[in-house]
């Protein structure tokens, strides 16, 4: 009978602290639904309104991964002196990180993030469990281009991974496929950053992956026979392989590779695959790199910086500001916005002018990206690479 006592008062207590849990859930949801419906994030504000609302809150934190979103700050300073805003820079992958454990310790680190996603985690792991909530507001985003108008959190710019080459040893692009850096001419004389250490190469080999019958199609076209897989899976993963057993450079930065091009004195330089905002270093720098625009069977894909809202930020008001502000304002025409406009970062916003010696985004043939894609396989190529590198 004791024993029995004892069985009872263990069941009780298991029920209890399930029923708490539950409790605990249940309140941190209804907590999170009374933030949100606070935060009227879908209510159109001009920014004078924001702004006078926005002196009642707090200081306002950034969480960014670039130096420009540093500028706007300065900016955003001078044209709101009343509200106090700092930022702190944070990589892709720790900004993953940091803004989980916050979350999860239920610390207001932030109000706002800027940055772009690592391999869909962002989404997958951030946006889809209501730690991070997008902010579109109409004025702005009746002037997104398309696609970028479905995107989750405010698109700021976007960049691509393509190839660049030295435009003092080259009137003109020297190749036309991707393909064409899987040939002998070619052969250790492509540099890039190591894939295994930079997610938005990852991202490219992924969406080539994701797109292997349109690399199969283009291989036959460039070279007028069937393409033969190696033991690998399909088009894409083939042409990573290829690239990779053709004496690829790795390097340890992006910033490096294309120096070593853009520095090179060789007759037959090498080319890098590289992010196109280092054509910002054309302008700043006189650099002699240019990109190859028009490579079959696309450029690229997309890297996309967004503007998100942190969940739970008392300070609602300000990072709607800020987050307007950074996006170019109205008419695309403020100074928040002006870092970012450089040579090789593409405005998502039609309204803005990019005056440069670089076709527009809507110039550039590119496939989707596809945030979902990337988090369900990347996994699987980094296993590739591993066993390829």
């Amino acid at each position: 009978m004791k024993s029995k006592n004892i069985f009872l008062v263990m069941i009780g207590v298991f029920l209890l602290t399930v029923l708490g849990a539950c409790g605990g859930d249940n309140e941190s949801s209804n907590a999170q639904g009374a933030w949100k419906e606070n935060a009227n994030l879908d209510a159109e504000e001009s920014m004078d309104d924001l702004y006078e609302k926005a002196k009642e809150e707090g200081e306002l934190v950034v969480y960014a991964q670039s130096s420009a979103t540093e500028q706007t700050v300065n900016s955003f300073k001078e044209e709101y002196p009343d509200i106090n805003v700092s930022v702190t820079k944070v990589s892709s992958v720790d900004m993953l990180e940091k803004i989980r454990l916050e979350n999860e310790g239920d610390v207001q680190g932030a109000d706002v993030v800027v940055g772009k996603d690592s391999n869909g985690f962002w989404k997958n792991e951030l946006l889809d469990n209501h730690m991070l909530h997008s902010y579109h507001p109409n004025h702005i985003a009746d002037n997104l281009i398309s696609p970028y108008d479905q995107y989750k959190g405010l698109p700021i710019i976007t960049e691509v991974i393509t190839v660049m080459y030295n435009s003092d040893a080259n009137d003109n692009p020297p190749i036309e496929s991707w393909w064409d850096l899987t040939t002998p001419e070619w052969q250790g004389r492509v540099t890039m950053k190591n894939p295994l250490e930079a997610a938005d190469i990852q991202d490219l080999f992924l969406t080539m992956i994701q797109h292997s019958d349109e690399m199969e199609a283009d291989y036959e076209e460039t070279f007028g026979e069937k393409l033969e897989l190696n033991g690998t899976e399909n088009a894409g993963y083939e042409f990573v392989k290829r690239l990779l057993d053709n004496d690829v450079v790795l390097m340890s930065s992006m910033g490096d590779s294309v120096d070593a091009v853009a520095s090179s004195t060789s007759s037959e330089p090498p080319i890098v695959i590289a992010s196109s905002v280092k054509l910002r270093d054309v302008e700043s720098d006189g650099l002699p790199i240019q990109m190859v625009h028009d490579i079959t069977p696309k450029v690229s894909v997309p890297g996309t910086t967004s503007a998100f809202i942190i969940d739970g930020t008392p300070n609602v008001n300000s990072a709607k500001l800020f987050i307007q502000w950074i996006a170019g304002g109205d008419d695309g025409t403020g100074a928040g916005f002006t870092p970012f406009n450089n040579p090789g970062t593409f405005s998502t916003r039609e309204d803005i002018e990019q005056d440069f010696d670089v076709p527009g985004l809507e110039q550039l043939d590119l496939w989707e990206e596809d945030v979902d894609y990337y988090y369900q396989n990347v996994n699987e190529l980094r296993d590739f690479l591993i066993q390829t590198l």
